[in-house]
């Protein structure tokens, strides 16, 4: 498939399976036309912006819904909305996919009770403290066996391992 921005007179190949990100700016004219793989936008404004993601690269996506599943079955929704949250405040700045593996990776630092190399930042630290909550309460998990069908606590199983060990570049 193929995007045009016009004004910006753009073209940005999507691959197959990948997805586009378009974002237009609020309150200014813009139409979507979608004719046989080309989709066009007209943008006033000339500030559109396309993304691509390829599917490799929903390998964070993998990785952050299942952390964010597992926080939620802990009892921990606060840090699952935090997730959200700080993928939110970064999109818009530094892309889809940067947000999400910068979010990614700080809490995965906090799960591993391993230190930061992010900045100071509000938004980073929560992160990492969703990531230390999750260790947590994956030990409590751990040892009061409160997950029999699993076989082990969430964070311990093979799948979370595998989806983890993916959206850090680590094979799988």
């Amino acid at each position: 498939m193929t995007v045009f921005v016009e004004l910006q007179c753009d073209q940005v190949e999507v691959p197959v399976g990948g997805e586009a990100i378009i974002r237009l700016a609020d309150g200014r004219p813009h139409s979507i036309d979608v004719d046989d793989g080309w989709v066009t936008i007209w943008d006033e404004d000339g500030s559109a912006s396309v993304e691509v993601v390829t599917s490799d690269d929903k390998r964070i996506d993998d990785a952050l819904m299942l952390a964010r599943v597992w926080l939620h079955r802990l009892g921990a929704k606060d840090e699952a909305l935090l997730i959200d949250a700080a993928v939110e405040r970064f999109e818009l700045t530094i892309g889809y996919f940067a947000a999400r593996d910068r979010v990614f990776r700080v809490f995965y630092d906090g799960l591993l009770d391993k230190e930061s190399t992010s900045p100071n930042d509000p938004t980073l630290e929560a992160c990492y403290n969703a990531g230390a909550t999750a260790a947590r309460l994956n030990d409590a998990a751990r040892v009061a066996q409160s997950f029999p069908e699993l076989g082990c606590a969430p964070f311990d199983t093979d799948t979370a391992r595998a989806a983890f060990n993916r959206a850090l570049g680590n094979g799988c």
